[in-house]
């Protein structure tokens, strides 16, 4: 890689999503999700222009994820598809619907209700697909509490990033006339 910053970041986030794989199945509840962690690892990486590089190790952290708990070469390959899509509609759909809301811009051409409202739906339609995908996958799992953590941190991270960005950003006044 040419940019160090990218690389840095990439193996972070690879770590971090290795961390919330596997804690996953001994931590139900808990905050740090594979799917909020991959979500959130392509919508923070699209400044990049690199999303199949990113999409590529995601799938690949994955499947080396499911491998280490013990999955054969199948399924391990079927768990980083199941972990991959929702990761991607997320970044897709956060991107589309509302472009530029990670970076904190654009803030002051959208109603704030709309852009909450839109980031709800995404972060529901996300994870109703990530249930889906895991309800097909392992047929005889609880689906109930992954769904409501992975709903409620997909809605709140994208709000947290947008409000830190906000705040850090200089106050600029209202629109101006220029003669």
């Amino acid at each position: 890689m040419s940019n160090p910053r990218y690389t840095v970041r990439s193996a972070v986030f690879v770590t971090v999503y290795l961390v919330a794989f596997l804690i996953a199945p001994t931590i139900p509840a808990s905050p740090l999700a594979p799917l909020v962690v991959g979500g959130i690892w392509l919508t923070a990486q699209a400044g990049y222009g690199l999303r199949r590089l990113d999409v590529v190790m995601l799938a690949t952290a994955a499947a080396v994820g499911a491998t280490v708990q013990g999955a054969g070469l199948l399924m391990s390959i079927t768990l980083a598809v199941g972990a991959v899509l929702p990761s991607v509609l997320f970044a897709v759909l956060l991107e589309r619907l509302l472009p530029g809301y990670w970076r904190g811009h654009g803030v002051r051409f959208r109603r704030p209700a709309v852009a909450v409202a839109t980031l709800a739906g995404i972060a529901l339609l996300t994870a109703s697909a990530g249930a889906v995908i895991g309800a097909v996958i392992d047929t005889g799992s609880l689906l109930a509490v992954p769904f409501a953590r992975d709903a409620i941190m997909l809605f709140l991270a994208p709000l947290a990033v947008n409000t830190v960005h906000r705040l850090r950003s200089p106050r600029r006044a209202g629109l101006t006339v220029v003669r």
